[in-house]
């Protein structure tokens, strides 16, 4: 991260401790519609427009170790197979064989020399290219060159793994716009995935994403872990273009050190404002990158249907070379789901809550503003004349947007 940001975080940080009010330049953050949670149209058109025309993370390069690694996801609603080229190329296609739509992979993760359909045995190449038909001699002029799988788009970031359905879209990287930058120091190609933590909320993938884009609640939520940990009046939040955040809250200086990794374990790219801060970063639509110098999560916001996500943390840690992985990263791993439990124990009640007749738009605060933040980019998505009456936010806090 630029040393001029850094400074300027930790001055906001300071700043925000000593201050007994609103800070200079704060503006009332307008409320946000509750129906937004529970409507079947606002939820069709974030199916078409956001999960379908959005950089969505797929995986990591660790994950696919070598030529023929393969992985599988559905949640754009889409069936789609990552794979590791021959020429080492990450590509994505539909997973859907050009004969009869049948998968051209079943396993949600593995290794193949060939894309092979398992009903009727077509098989592609790892560029996608049709290879084989069997009995192909039943075909009326079949032209296997135009029968290839279908691509998807595919683009890599520091070793994540980003896939988009929408063939028009910007380029990864200027999609994520600043976050390149301010978090580069992660080194994110010799980061290794080492576990997933699956949660299904009774709630909308919303309702999830808010609850990690404030800290507001750390002192009720979580009075015997973060609570402790981190003084929550120093929050210091950024808009970020295209709906992308970074949120981060100082370390009790009494504190400082206690949770470093050890020499074994640490990332030694990693500056130290992440080692005096919680510093995440929200990746529009539904990312949050808990960032740390040993292991983290990035918690992954899924939608299920209008009332109900999961949430699944896919877990990485630095390389650490040859041998068994260090048991502190399990530890680290074991001991979030704590802090998972604590938080996703309210979510389904908030939706129980905005489906009812007492639901009533959120009024929230400045230091909430993330949550506005990440409702207007659904908007900005969906195409603010498009959103139903009634249901979109307002774009007051629009200049207070970094600029790309």
């Amino acid at each position: 991260m630029d040393a001029a940001l850094e400074d300027e975080i930790r001055t906001q940080l300071a700043a925000n401790r000593d201050r007994t009010g609103p800070p200079q330049g704060a503006v009332e953050v307008p409320p946000i519609p509750s129906g937004r949670y529970c409507d079947q149209e606002f939820a069709a058109l974030e199916r078409d427009r956001v999960w379908r025309r959005s950089w969505l993370y797929a995986g990591h390069l660790s994950q696919l170790p070598e030529q023929g690694s393969y992985l599988t996801t559905d949640r754009s609603g889409s069936p789609i197979v990552v794979v590791r080229g021959e020429d080492d190329v990450v590509r994505a296609f539909y997973n859907s064989c050009r004969h009869r739509a049948a998968p051209v992979v079943r396993d949600e993760c593995g290794t193949a020399r060939r894309l092979t359909c398992q009903y009727h045995s077509w098989s592609y190449g790892l560029s996608g290219e049709l290879r084989a038909v069997p009995d192909s001699r039943n075909f009326v002029d079949l032209d296997e060159s135009e029968l290839g799988l279908v691509p998807v788009r595919c683009e890599v970031w520091e070793g994540f793994v980003f896939v988009n359905e929408d063939p028009a879209a910007v380029p990864l990287e200027t999609y994520l716009g600043p976050l390149t930058e301010q978090m580069r120091e992660v080194d994110g190609t010799r980061l290794r995935w080492i576990a997933r933590q699956h949660h299904h909320v009774a709630a909308n993938w919303k309702v999830v994403v808010d609850a990690f884009s404030e800290v507001y609640h750390i002192r009720t939520v979580h009075p015997d872990n973060a609570a402790l940990l981190y003084d929550d009046s120093t929050v210091t939040v950024a808009m970020l273009p295209n709906g992308h955040s970074r949120l981060s809250v100082a370390v009790r200086p009494e504190l400082l050190g206690v949770m470093d990794p050890s020499p074994a374990a640490d990332n030694p790219s990693v500056g130290a404002l992440w080692r005096e801060t919680s510093t995440s970063f929200g990746w529009f639509p539904n990312v949050v990158a808990s960032l740390d110098t040993g292991a983290f999560p990035l918690l992954c916001i899924w939608p299920v249907d209008t009332g109900h996500a999961d949430l699944v943390l896919e877990w990485f840690a630095p390389d650490w070379g040859d041998g068994e992985m260090p048991e502190e990263h399990a530890v680290r791993v074991t001991l979030f789901e704590t802090v998972m439990a604590q938080d996703t124990a309210n979510l389904g009640a908030i939706q129980r809550s905005v489906e009812s007749p007492g639901a009533r738009p959120f009024r929230i605060g400045w230091h909430e503003r993330l949550v506005h933040h990440f409702h207007r980019a659904v908007d900005l998505a969906i195409g603010p004349e498009d959103v139903p009456d009634g249901l979109a936010v307002s774009d007051t806090l629009d200049r207070f947007v970094d600029p790309a």
